[in-house]
């Protein structure tokens, strides 16, 4: 796998940091099911979750962004745009054979590192000075507290 969790991509907002989390345990699970030779129809849904988990996740930071008034919301929006757009095409050419599905990883990884060190870094350093406070700021925490109050700590 090209990605691993490192500690250099947290933003410090933990509901983004929870959901990078998860995008990259669903990476490392397609790049498993790939070099496993899972069946075309697993990976297909494997694809299929990655990319609804993906847009899942842009809707909740576009949601972040505008309770907390981003200033640069139609920019990172249009990147989203952008970034689902191409995801879109390579799973395309991927189920039809016309991609490598280490390409496809390899893409996810790239971006997934990049949109944290760059445009999410932004949005996290925003919403932590916003006088806008995120609707239920410390409710992800809380929750987190409530699973395990000895081991987690926000």
């Amino acid at each position: 796998m090209y990605v691993h969790w490192d500690q250099a991509y947290e933003t410090g907002q933990p509901l983004m940091d929870a959901e990078h989390r998860l995008l990259v345990l669903l990476f490392r699970r397609l790049d498993v099911g790939i070099k496993t030779h899972e069946s075309d129809a697993t990976l297909k849904h494997m694809i299929l979750e990655v990319r609804k988990y993906v847009d899942f996740h842009f809707v909740s930071e576009e949601n972040l962004m505008r309770e907390t008034d981003y200033p640069g919301i139609e920019a990172h929006m249009a990147f989203h745009t952008e970034l689902l757009l191409e995801l879109n095409a390579r799973a395309a050419r991927l189920t039809t054979h016309r991609e490598y599905p280490d390409d496809l990883l390899e893409f996810l990884s790239r971006w997934l590192v990049e949109h944290i060190a760059n445009q999410d870094q932004d949005v996290a350093r925003h919403v932590r000075d916003a006088v806008n406070r995120p609707v239920a700021e410390n409710a992800y925490g809380d929750y987190l507290l409530s699973l395990a109050p000895d081991a987690v700590e926000y």
